[in-house]
């Protein structure tokens, strides 16, 4: 009985949490910037609330919650994908050739991600086993991808406003936990399950509070290049041409080693 309830009172406390920053982004109107991350954030409090509400009448430890939140997972996963793509968007869309490449590979990606996972799992029993490490891949990916947007954001001097740099940050604290959390787990060293579900509980705390931060004060309005005349709208076009030109030629070589 105690444990019970203190599993509902945890859960109950993440999804106030949860709501809190969900309510913050729509106060920000951050829905008209990054609708798949506010979306994501929605998804959290709904799932969250499935979760203790089952907890609540069935247990912490019962199968009915197991089913709950091993089918309710990848939502989520799904949720944290697009808000990826979301942030990558937001921090891209003045270059429309980088962010269509950038486009290009995240959906191979996910699909490499989900081909990867059931090829790796086929021999295991249970779904947790799937959702476990195409999660792990998952969030490998979200770290080098954001990794990537922050190689190719210095490259173009675009600076990342103040929500987008709080938001990537949160992410990829969170991804990183979870990668070896979940590579412990699969490994040959023990470790239990409810310190599995305890670090990921403290990781995802972090990202929160990172998030809040990120939206406390009112988002700024967003820099839009000033373009006098013909002469330098011209050359701004011959600079990002060439930028593109490079890039490709980087990738060429990429490709042929």
């Amino acid at each position: 009985m105690q444990q019970l309830t203190f599993s509902a009172a945890w859960g109950l406390l993440m999804a106030v949490a949860e709501l809190g920053v969900c309510a913050l982004a729509w106060a920000r109107r951050l829905q008209q910037r990054l609708p798949f991350f506010t979306t994501y954030l929605v998804l959290l409090v709904v799932v969250d609330c499935a979760r203790w509400w089952v907890v609540m009448q069935a247990g912490a430890n019962s199968r009915t919650y197991s089913w709950v939140f091993w089918l309710t997972q990848p939502v989520l996963l799904a949720g944290r994908a697009a808000a990826l793509g979301d942030v990558c968007r937001a921090a891209l869309k003045p270059y429309a050739g980088v962010w269509q490449l950038t486009r290009l590979l995240l959906a191979g990606a996910a699909v490499a991600l989900l081909v990867v996972a059931a090829a790796r799992t086929a021999g295991a029993r249970g779904m947790a086993s799937y959702f476990i490490f195409a999660e792990r891949e998952l969030e490998v990916a979200i770290v080098v991808t954001v990794v990537l947007l922050l190689v190719v954001s210095g490259y173009y001097g675009v600076a990342l406003e103040r929500p987008l740099r709080g938001i990537a940050f949160g992410l990829v604290f969170y991804s990183s936990v979870v990668i070896i959390n979940s590579s412990i787990l699969m490994g040959p060293l023990a470790l239990s399950w409810p310190v599995w579900s305890a670090v990921r509980i403290g990781a995802f705390d972090v990202a929160l509070v990172a998030w809040f931060l990120a939206l406390r004060l009112p988002l700024p309005e967003p820099v839009r290049p000033q373009l006098t005349s013909a002469a330098q709208f011209e050359q701004a076009s011959i600079a990002v041409d060439q930028r593109m030109r490079e890039v490709n030629a980087r990738l060429l070589q990429l490709l042929r080693r």
